[in-house]
């Protein structure tokens, strides 16, 4: 699939997608790349204000802050050709809400996890919950070692969230913005791969 449209979602759309959507633009910009993108919020109240730390953390690594908050609408799912999130509940909620669009969504550090192990390891784990779900579902039981296996599995991995800062000093968002800024340079080398 060739990714042209990417969705950034965080809770409400005021510290971590908005600074993925200002760093990545900035970075497709300088890669000479017209990816577009865009971010919103699980929970986000639209037109709220960015996070004040958030614009400065942007504005100090040359980027640009979008404007104001943007609630996670149906059109902004069509849109996109992949939807990154910062964390697995995040991921979650997008899956329920938009069962159709479970093929495009990932957790912004498990889309660009590049470690062989650990993608086998996520790969697994895809399966087995897929198989709960279906148990699930079908109202069968769901057996005390399908669900050790899934927490061995979740033990072995690394953590796919991204913290939220909200609320946190200037320094705990910069902190933030290196995570993002760490997962999104190797988005943009997985991009480049894709053309």
């Amino acid at each position: 699939m060739r990714v042209q449209h990417i969705l950034f979602v965080c809770t409400g759309n005021t510290c971590r997608s908005p600074m993925a959507e200002g760093l990545f633009r900035r970075m497709a910009e300088q890669a000479g790349r017209s990816w577009e993108v865009r971010s919103a919020g699980v929970s986000a109240f639209g037109g709220s204000p960015l996070s004040a730390h958030s614009v400065s953390v942007l504005r100090s690594r040359g980027a640009k802050a979008k404007g104001q908050s943007e609630s996670l609408t149906e059109d902004s799912v069509d849109w996109a050709d992949l939807i990154l999130t910062m964390t697995s509940s995040h991921k979650q909620l997008v899956m329920r809400r938009f069962p159709g669009m479970v093929d495009k969504v990932f957790t912004l550090k498990e889309y660009v996890e590049n470690d062989p192990t650990v993608l086998g390891l996520i790969a697994e784990r895809g399966e087995l919950e897929s198989e709960l779900q279906i148990k699930q579902a079908l109202s069968q039981k769901i057996s005390n070692e399908d669900l050790r296996r899934l927490d061995m599995l979740e033990r072995q991995l690394p953590d796919p969230d991204i913290a939220d800062p909200f609320g946190g000093s200037l320094q705990e968002y910069e902190a933030c913005a290196l995570e993002i800024e760490q997962a999104l340079k190797k988005l943009v080398v997985k991009l480049h791969k894709q053309v």
